[in-house]
Order: structure tokens, then sequence, then C-alpha cells
């Protein structure tokens, strides 16, 4: 068992016999009268549905005992990703449905971990972030809710992502795998030398 303190991103957890990984968590939300809580933005591994849940820190949670294993993602056949595992070498499939959001992000040659119950793959986990660059650009949208100028952007992988109006065309930008959302852009200097 885990205590919602103690939850991270990525983390799965066995909630009402479904599998659930947490998309976010964010923690000492203080409610009132209630004291801290934590906020859970969790996703269904087999249907892709999100829902929040609000919770006191010292709700415990069951973890699913899942099976990491280090795996490297090959290439996209029709709605299929072909992934080989780094350990065996052994290449699979697995269909779209079960990549959810994360297959917007994949790029060949990209390492991952495959979760697996038993023989059974549950899901893929991505790098919690990437770099990536900036195919296309969209004229400036209205501001959203937070009070924020953007403009959405198309990534290299196909993704669609909210970006900040100084984005341009061939920009690299980091993105979080879970959410979806822009972090930073990436000077080309730093990305260089990070590479070498």
């Amino acid at each position: 068992m885990i205590t919602a303190e103690q939850l991270r991103k990525g983390d799965v957890l066995n909630v009402k016999n479904e599998l659930c990984m947490v998309v976010e968590v964010s923690h000492n939300v203080t409610a009132g009268r209630v004291g801290a809580t934590t906020k859970l933005k969790l996703r269904n591994v087999k249907t892709g549905a999100n829902h929040e849940k609000s919770c006191k820190q010292d709700e415990k949670f069951e973890e699913a005992e899942l099976d990491r294993r280090k795996s490297e993602y090959l290439y996209k056949d029709g709605e299929k990703y072909a992934f080989m595992d780094s350990e065996t070498y052994e290449q699979f499939s697995v269909d779209k449905s079960c990549l959810g959001k994360a297959a917007e992000f994949l790029m060949e040659g990209m390492p991952v971990y495959t979760l697996c119950k038993g023989e059974e793959l549950i899901t893929v986990q991505l790098p919690a972030t990437i770099n990536v660059k900036v195919k296309t650009t969209m004229p400036p949208m209205k501001t959203d809710p937070s009070g924020n100028m953007g403009k959405q952007a198309t990534l290299e992988t196909g993704a669609e992502v909210m970006v900040p109006l100084f984005i341009k065309e061939g920009d690299l930008v980091k993105v979080d795998t879970l959410t979806g959302e822009y972090i930073e852009r990436i000077l080309e200097k730093k990305h260089k030398e990070s590479n070498h």
C-alpha cells in the first residue's frame, strides 16, 4: 500500500479493480477545515478515461504489481506500434488504444518501459519529458482561462500542444508526455552540448 502523500506521476494503482496511472498529482492543497489534501488526476489504463480525485494525504492506495521492462520504440505500422525488449531483443507490437495519448509523443529509438502483469502487457511508460521539434504553429489563439496567450503547435511526432506566442517553427521544446503540456523552449546550443 502507498499513501496519497507518496504518490508520484507515472505510478500505477489498483482502484476498484481497475488499473489507473497517476497523470497529475498536487500535494498540500488546503481545503478549509479538512486540512491538507492531495488532488489526483488518474487515467484508466484500459479505457484511457481520465478522472480527478481529492483525498486526505494519509489515504492508502493499492499499488499495481507490475513488471517494468526496458524496451525501445521501433516504428508505427497503421494502428500498431512496434517495440523491442532491450534484454531479450524480442519484438512485439502494441495497439494504439493501449498507448492512449502517449502514442503522440513516440520517436523512433526512444527508450521506454513496458509495464506487464505476468505475460500481459498493460501499458507503455514513456520518459516523463521529451525534447521535440515544432513542425508548424497556428496563429495566436484567444487568452486561455488562466490569462495566458498561446497558440497551437504541431510537433514532429504529430502531437498538438499549446505553446507561448514566441515559439516558432523549428524550435526545440520540452513537453510533458503524461499531460501533453509545453514546459519550456530548449536553446539549440544547450541541446547540442547535452548531446555530446
